[in-house]
């Protein structure tokens, strides 16, 4: 059991099952980044995660990371005044720091021809008519 302050004993399942404010939040805020940001910074940051009235903004440019910090300290007042007013969600500060791109942005490796096991593998996928797999006749 959990006690809650308005509703005394709550079942934990029951409190599981409540919607995470935190998540919510940062979930909307994800949908709506280019709002947040604005369209020169919407290819180059992403919002990492939203806690304790801190928002952390990833920049996946090392060369962009500085002059974001600049600019964040300089517009923090008006970006905090957004957040409070289009969605309600009050934020004491933000941060900015390095980080990998989104998986979207990051080529995938190619496959290389030359590995063996791929190999075997590909040719097992094709099945029984390759003649590997031919059971005792």
């Amino acid at each position: 059991m959990r006690r809650s302050a308005s509703r005394g004993l709550v079942p934990l399942g029951a409190a599981a099952r409540q919607p995470d404010r935190t998540a919510l939040a940062e979930a909307q805020l994800r949908r709506s980044w280019l709002l947040v940001v604005g369209p020169a910074l919407v290819d180059q940051t992403r919002l990492l995660r939203a806690h304790k009235g801190i928002l952390v903004v990833g920049c996946w440019r090392p060369d962009l990371v500085p002059s974001l910090r600049q600019a964040a300290e300089a517009i923090w007042p008006q970006l905090r005044e957004r957040l409070e007013r289009l969605w309600k969600l009050k934020f004491q500060r933000m941060e900015i720091v390095p980080c990998d791109p989104p998986e979207s942005e990051t080529p995938a490796p190619p496959r290389s021809r030359s590995d063996p096991l791929l190999a075997v593998l590909e040719h097992l996928r094709r099945g029984p008519k390759e003649g590997w797999t031919r059971g005792p006749e």
